[in-house]
C-alpha cells in the first residue's frame, strides 16, 4: 500500500512539474493571444479557467470557507502614474518634435487624466461588478455552506477599496439568501493580519544588492525604436530629453489600468505595443514582483514571512470554526501585496520556488498575471461527513481554480486539515525575527 501511495504521489508530483513547464513555456504565446496579460498585477480580474471543480469524496460536504481577496479593479493610486507619459508628450509637442500619433496619444493620455483626478486608488464599478460575481460564485459552488442563517463574517482594511470590495461582497450574499447572518468590520486592530507591515523585511528589500539586482535586471530592457519613433519625429531629440525605458513603461502602466475603468471602454492603448514589447515589459514587471515580495534567494527566501500572522490567523480560526455545528464564511479584504507572499508563503502552485537566476522565473512558472490581477483571491474549502467529524479535509483555490500545495494527498486537490497545521505551524515556528 504505501509503495502504491509512493508511486502516486510521484506520478502526481511528475504531472504538476510538466504542466509548470508548459505553461512558462508559453507566456509569450499567451501575451500573444491576449495582451492585457503583460498588465501584471493592474489586469482585471479574468475570472476562473476552472468551470468544473473536482466533486468531493464520498460523503464529504462542505461546511466552512476561510478567504483572503484583493480588492476589485481600481484606479491608480496616484496622479504621476497617469501624469508621466502626458508629461513627456506634451513637452515634446510644445517644441513641434510629435507626429501625427504621438499627438494623438498625448490628447487620449489628457482624457485618461482628467477621468481619474481625485479618483486615485478608488474602486471602479467594474471592481464593484468583480466582487459580486466572485461571491456569487462561491455561493453557487459551495451552497451548502450559505444555506438558511449560515454565519458570515467579513473583515476588511481601513482603505475605501477594500471596505467597499467588501460591502459589494456582502451585498451580493444578500442577494442569494437575505436570512445570512452577517457581521462586517474595518478597523485598524486587525490590520496586523490583514496588512501586516514587517519594518525589517522591508528594509531588506530596498537594500543595495536588492536594488543592484533589480537594476542589473533593468539594463536588460529591450528598448523598441519602433515604438519610440512612432511617437517622436526627432532622434536627436530623443537622446536628449527622453528616458525611454521610463517612457514605455509608464506608458504600459496607463495601457494596463484603462480596462479597469470605464473610459477604457473608449480608450485602448495596448494597440501601440507589439506582444513582443509588451512582454518585454512584463519580464521587468515580474522580476520587481519576485524580487520583492517573492521567495527570491537574494532574501534568503525570507520575504513571504511578511504574512505569518495572516497565515497563523487563517489556521487559529479554522479550527475554531472546525469545533462549530453550523456553517460559516470568513471573508477578509486587502491588497496583493498581501495576497502574492501569503501564496508563496504557502508556496501554492509551487510559487514559493526559491531561486537566485532570475532568467529561470518563466521556466519555473513563476508568472505573475497568474497569482494577483485585481480581485485575487485565495479560498479554503472545508469538508467532512458531520458536525462530529474530526477527519477534516479541505482544498484551496486561487482565484476560483483548484490549486496544489507541499503536501502529500491521495485525494488531490483534497487535503487533510491536520497535515496543513503540522507543516504550516512547524514552517511559521522556524522562523527567526
Amino acid at each position: 500500500m504505501r509503495k502504491y501511495f509512493m508511486i502516486k504521489l510521484l506520478l502526481t508530483l511528475l504531472g504538476a512539474t510538466l504542466t509548470i513547464a508548459i505553461q512558462a513555456q508559453s507566456v509569450l504565446e499567451e501575451i500573444r493571444q491576449n495582451i492585457t496579460l503583460a498588465s501584471s498585477n493592474y489586469m482585471a480580474y479574468p475570472g476562473p479557467k476552472q468551470k468544473k471543480l473536482t466533486p468531493a469524496p464520498k460523503g464529504m460536504k462542505p461546511f466552512y470557507i476561510s478567504h483572503y481577496g484583493r480588492h476589485g479593479s481600481r484606479y491608480h493610486s496616484k496622479p504621476s502614474l497617469y501624469d508621466a507619459p502626458y508629461l513627456v508628450l506634451h513637452h515634446a509637442d510644445s517644441l513641434g518634435k510629435l507626429t501625427p500619433l504621438g499627438k494623438e496619444v498625448m490628447m487620449q493620455l489628457e482624457r485618461v487624466c482628467k477621468d481619474a483626478e481625485n479618483h486615485w486608488g478608488d474602486l471602479t464599478p467594474l471592481g464593484e461588478f468583480q466582487q459580486e460575481q466572485i461571491a456569487k460564485r462561491m455561493v453557487e459552488r459551495f451552497p451548502e455552506v450559505f444555506r438558511g442563517r449560515a454565519n458570515v463574517e467579513a473583515r476588511s482594511t481601513g482603505v475605501s477599496r477594500c471596505v467597499l470590495s467588501m460591502e459589494h461582497a456582502l451585498i451580493q450574499l444578500t442577494r442569494m439568501n437575505p436570512q445570512l447572518n452577517i457581521s462586517m468590520e474595518a478597523t485598524h486592530r486587525d490590520m496586523s493580519f490583514l496588512n501586516q507591515q514587517d519594518k525589517k523585511l522591508f528594509l531588506m528589500k530596498k537594500n543595495t544588492a536588492s536594488t543592484d539586482l533589480y537594476n542589473q535586471y533593468l539594463k536588460r530592457y529591450k528598448v523598441s525604436d519602433r515604438l519610440t519613433y512612432s511617437f517622436f519625429n526627432d532622434s536627436a531629440y530623443v537622446h536628449q530629453y527622453v528616458d525611454v525605458t521610463d517612457f514605455d513603461m509608464s506608458l504600459m502602466l496607463v495601457a494596463a489600468i484603462l480596462p479597469n475603468m470605464e473610459l477604457g471602454k473608449q480608450i485602448d492603448l495596448f494597440h501601440l505595443f507589439t506582444p513582443e514589447e509588451a512582454y518585454e515589459i512584463w519580464k521587468i514587471g515580474n522580476v520587481y514582483w519576485y524580487i520583492g515580495w517573492g521567495a527570491s534567494a537574494i532574501h534568503n527566501g525570507l520575504q513571504p514571512y511578511t504574512q505569518r500572522n495572516l497565515l497563523r490567523k487563517l489556521i487559529n480560526d479554522a479550527d475554531s470554526c472546525i469545533q462549530q455545528p453550523n456553517t460559516n464564511v470568513q471573508l477578509r479584504f486587502g491588497h496583493e501585496t498581501v495576497l502574492l507572499p501569503l501564496v508563496c508563503l504557502l508556496d501554492m502552485n509551487g510559487y514559493g520556488i526559491q531561486l537566485d537566476n532570475l532568467d529561470l522565473l518563466e521556466e519555473k512558472g513563476w508568472v505573475n498575471y497568474r497569482i494577483f490581477p485585481m480581485a485575487s483571491n485565495v479560498q479554503f474549502v472545508f469538508y467532512r461527513k458531520n458536525p462530529n467529524d474530526r477527519d477534516v479535509l479541505f482544498k484551496v483555490l486561487l482565484n476560483e481554480n483548484e490549486a496544489t500545495l507541499p503536501l502529500p494527498s491521495e485525494q488531490a486537490p483534497y487535503y487533510k486539515w491536520s497535515d496543513f497545521k503540522n507543516y504550516y505551524l512547524k514552517k511559521l515556528d522556524a522562523y527567526q525575527e
